[in-house]
């Protein structure tokens, strides 16, 4: 009786636990990072070699002002969301570009940016292989 009764707490705190990295960390993310989408998974070789395809990245809430030519940014269009690296600045728009790329991408208005990638040390701060659940997700909605 002992035995089933541990089996079945070990449950609940595993359920507990992938509960709160599911549903809570994205949560507290969104309150700490200040955006509605505080986390973005690579899902194209557009920004290599400093992003990869699978890493997850961390998207903090940043003001027009504060935008520098070099950041890295997430920006909202018709398809969905980008990721690229910022090449231009100009007084309504910015230019983006990734770094894999040999074309810059079309203007963005600073309306459609969602946030800068998070930095430590000069670098986006990304955790490799966590994306791929997006990624794999993708694929199989387009099939």
């Amino acid at each position: 009786m002992l035995k089933i009764l541990k089996f079945f707490l070990n449950i609940v705190i595993y359920a507990a636990i992938v509960g709160v990295i599911v549903w809570g960390l994205p949560k507290y993310l969104t309150k700490k990072l200040g955006t509605d989408y505080p986390i973005a998974a690579i899902t194209s070789g557009s920004m290599w070699p400093a992003l990869h395809i699978g890493d997850l990245v961390l998207i903090q809430a940043v003001s027009k002002e504060d935008l520098e030519v070099g950041d890295i940014i997430v920006w909202q269009n018709d398809k969905g969301f980008t990721i690229h690296r910022i090449a231009k600045l100009n007084e309504n728009t910015l230019v983006t570009k990734g770094d894999g790329n040999f074309t810059e991408d079309a203007p963005v208005k600073y309306s459609d940016v969602i946030g800068r990638t998070v930095y430590r040390d000069g670098n986006p701060v990304r955790i490799p292989y966590m994306g791929y659940i997006s990624v794999w997700s993708a694929k199989i909605k387009a099939n």
